[in-house]
């Protein structure tokens, strides 16, 4: 069956959304006060700006990179695998608005009114974060599942996916930034791992003259 044109590209999307991921987390782990006075001026910076932006697109790449990896699996993964890949795709929707509000909101309430950062979380807004992590660590640990029972990719792969999952769902900082580095290297693991197999599939039907 011929690829296609999405799934040709997959493996550099794959790539390129994984090293983001890895990236923009490693950027707040090490460079995010965790003090609140030098957090609010943090947020303010051009290093925040870029890497919320940037996290954007991470995440926005990443449902590309789930789009072109339950291609090659659906077949396989059945009714299970499309319940897990829905749950995914919403739960990454709902995290990358999150981080939408951290890119854009929070910077703009840390300039105009710093002193309500203080007790800014709290009601709908704490509810609706709670639930962006929740349904994105459930969705992602679903696919992780629906993809080891598949046996397409590696299984390796599909364990490290569902193990981001569960980190990514927990909302506590060195857990679900680790496990958006964990993400990432899945992704970036699947996209070389991919390449690979499409070398040998192009060699393999060069030799058999095709």
């Amino acid at each position: 069956m011929q690829a296609t044109t999405l799934a040709r590209y997959g493996a550099p999307v794959a790539i390129v959304a994984g090293a983001l991921m890895i990236i923009t987390r490693l950027v707040i782990l090490f460079t995010a006060p965790a003090e609140i006075g030098p957090l609010k001026a943090w947020l303010l910076t051009t290093t925040h700006a870029v890497n919320g932006v940037v996290s954007i697109l991470a995440f926005a790449l990443l449902v590309i990179a789930l789009v072109v990896l339950y291609e090659r699996e659906a077949r396989r993964a059945g009714a299970f695998g499309a319940l897990a890949f829905g749950a995914a795709v919403i739960g990454t929707m709902f995290m990358t608005g999150d981080w939408w509000y951290e890119a854009f909101a929070v910077p703009r309430l840390a300039e105009v009114e710093p002193d309500a950062i203080d007790t800014f979380v709290g009601g709908r807004l704490l509810l609706g974060g709670l639930t962006s992590f929740a349904l994105f660590g459930i969705g992602w640990v679903l696919y992780g599942a629906a993809s080891i029972r598949a046996r397409v990719i590696p299984r390796s792969i599909s364990i490290t996916i569902l193990v981001a999952g569960l980190l990514s769902g927990v909302p506590i900082g060195i857990f679900y930034l680790g496990g958006g580095v964990v993400h990432g290297m899945a992704f970036v693991w699947l996209g070389v791992w991919m390449l690979r197999a499409a070398g040998v599939a192009r060699a393999s039907d060069g030799a058999a003259g095709r």
